[in-house]
């Protein structure tokens, strides 16, 4: 009969196995539009007649916006318009050319899921809630895109939200989770096109969102693609 000392140890070395046990591997996925072109045209019978020169267009770009709360990978075709899917669950997409990585498993946080993801647009000195997605809005902002002059540009973390920058590399989920956050402004110069910067919102939420372009001239207009998880 087993001792009570023997069924210790092994209730000890079981849980021990548990906790020692690797957690599973993330998992990458590359989805692509499914038409170089698409072909849109009236599809109402018309009388006759009448008739319609069908639209097509060639892919122009992918993009990553949020659809009632959710991640949707938009494949974009210019005048003849665009299709859409939804992400996989549990899975953070990014557009990568005109083709989506979605990342899910350990690298997005083990049960992260997300709450919204998309691009922002944000013209010079107005704000973004990275919460809800959207650009211009009062007391639920995070960021402020700030213009002290022409040149002197900044990100500047609002109503509680904080900023980390780190080494600007994509960190996913558990990379923000753990990073140094300070409500300090980010000058633009700093965070160059291509950055990964975490953020947590003034709602509590990791959030992490790409610097994908500064356009032109003055004034200016900053461009994100983010994810914020639940």
């Amino acid at each position: 009969m087993m001792s009570f000392k023997s069924t210790l140890a092994m209730l000890s070395l079981a849980t021990t196995a548990a906790v020692a046990a690797p957690a599973a591997p993330a998992q990458a996925e590359t989805i692509t539009c499914p038409h170089s072109q698409i072909r849109r045209e009236v599809t109402t019978a018309l009388p006759g007649g009448w008739w319609n020169t069908p639209i097509v267009n060639s892919l122009t770009e992918a993009r990553v916006a949020n659809i009632g709360g959710r991640a949707a990978l938009q494949c974009i075709y210019g005048p003849a318009g665009s299709i859409q899917r939804y992400a996989p669950d549990g899975a953070t997409c990014r557009v990568s050319g005109r083709q989506f990585e979605c990342n899910s498993g350990a690298a997005s946080g083990a049960g992260a899921r997300t709450f919204s993801t998309g691009p922002l647009d944000i013209p010079q000195t107005w704000t973004a809630d990275l919460d809800r997605g959207a650009v211009g809005r009062g007391s639920g902002v995070d960021i402020w895109f700030q213009a002290e002059t022409a040149e002197l540009l900044y990100l500047a973390p609002r109503n509680g939200a904080q900023l980390g920058v780190g080494d600007r590399r994509n960190r996913g989920f558990d990379g923000c989770r753990g990073a140094r956050f300070s409500a300090n402004r980010v000058s633009l110069r700093d965070i160059p096109v291509g950055s990964y910067i975490c953020a947590k919102t003034n709602e509590g939420r990791i959030s992490q969102f790409r610097v994908n372009a500064v356009s032109g001239g003055s004034p200016k207009t900053l461009k994100l693609g983010y994810t914020t998880w639940q």
